[in-house]
């Protein structure tokens, strides 16, 4: 004979079910609660871009270091699961579904760069896992994201800097070269926002083809306009060799750059023509000796191994501490909501003369800009 079961048993037998449900429901990270926290990363890696992610990498090992070795966050160890897309959309869209997907990552990462993120955010997006310091700077990707927490300033921030500081030092009559492409038009009407809003009219814009044979002309172009300052966002095959050919024509012209195109490998690329560049930059000086963060960082990347020091290291290593304190105040057991949240309360948080601030409707985080002189050897103040 089967006894049915009595009301309250029934109830108990419901309430099991129901958590037997949702506990499969939910997603494999949250019930296993393991020792390791995975964090996901795609990245151009390799290629002629991938400088300035290689060195951000050494400063995120080396902030992952530091945590790991106090016992890590809430008892639990950080590892960078990091895979390299070579700056190809498909394959950052690839490595994103691997690492949601075979990997379970918690959040992704530090991904870059643009291209990269534009690859790999669809998938973040549809799987609700959220994106954390994207290594770009790029204005389009800054529109506010639920899912998206920046550290860096935009490329606009940078620009906006330079764009101040021509009208501060008179060199307001700038060539302002770009390429037909997104990034070279998005940097360009970044341009012409920030020279509108400081009232430069002196500036002119100039266009770069694809073609070697477009250089010449646009170098005579150029230097017959005799220029005081220079900035270009010409990027691609023509615009190393376009560049160098340009600054001994117009040697008298004050040359600048953004963060993405003032990383050493391109800088050493145009040799002599590189020497003299005001490069705007995102993070403190490196070498600093004032600053507590800069003194933790020399600290912790000697104790993993890295003996030289950069800003693309020291902005890895910002974010990953950045990273670190959002999983540190989403407390133990963290969720992705609770994560996403916890950085709402850093309103703002002085990471140690570098601070970074957020909001519910506000996760841009930083719009610090400083103005480095590059001497043909390394970045100066």
């Amino acid at each position: 004979m089967i006894k049915t079961p009595h009301r309250g048993s029934r109830r108990q037998l419901l309430k099991a079910a129901g958590a037997a449900a949702a506990a499969c429901a939910a997603p494999t990270w949250v019930r296993a609660q393991s020792d390791t926290l995975l964090i996901g990363q795609t990245a151009a890696l390799s290629g002629p871009l991938a400088f300035p992610f290689v060195e951000m990498n050494k400063g995120i090992k080396a902030a992952f270091d530091e945590v790991n070795e106090r016992g890590g966050v809430e008892g639990r160890r950080l590892e960078l699961r990091s895979l390299d897309d070579g700056g190809v959309p498909q394959k950052a869209t690839e490595n994103a579904k691997q690492l949601v997907g075979a990997d379970n990552v918690f959040t992704f990462f530090a991904c870059g760069g643009t291209t990269s993120v534009l690859g790999m955010m669809p998938v973040a997006m549809q799987a609700r896992v959220p994106l954390i310091a994207p290594a770009t700077g790029f204005d389009a990707l800054r529109a506010f994201n639920p899912l998206v927490i920046h550290a860096r300033a935009s490329y606009s921030t940078e620009i906006a800097k330079i764009v101040q500081h021509l009208g501060t030092t008179g060199q307001t009559k700038c060539a302002v070269a770009y390429s037909e492409n997104p990034f070279g038009k998005a940097t360009l009407a970044a341009f012409e926002a920030a020279a509108k809003q400081h009232k430069n009219t002196d500036w002119k814009a100039f266009l770069l083809g694809d073609s070697p044979e477009d250089i010449p002309k646009l170098v005579d172009e150029i230097a017959a306009w005799q220029p005081n300052s220079l900035t270009s966002f010409a990027v691609g095959a023509s615009g190393i060799p376009f560049y160098r050919s340009l600054r001994p024509r117009i040697a008298g012209a004050a040359p600048f750059s953004i963060s993405f195109l003032g990383t050493k490998p391109l800088l050493d690329a145009l040799g002599e023509a590189a020497k003299g560049i005001a490069v705007a930059q995102v993070v403190p000086n490196p070498d600093s000796v004032v600053l507590p963060v800069v003194k933790a960082y020399q600290a912790a990347m000697k104790r993993s191994g890295f003996p030289t020091t950069g800003h693309s290291s020291l902005e890895g290593y910002v974010s990953a501490r950045l990273l670190i304190e959002g999983l540190r105040r989403g407390g133990r057991g963290v969720t992705r909501e609770r994560f996403i949240g916890a950085f709402h309360s850093m309103r703002p948080y002085d990471m140690g003369g570098f601070e970074l601030a957020y909001g519910p409707k506000d996760h841009e985080g930083s719009n610090y800009v400083e103005l480095t002189y590059y001497n043909g050897e390394r970045f100066r103040r």
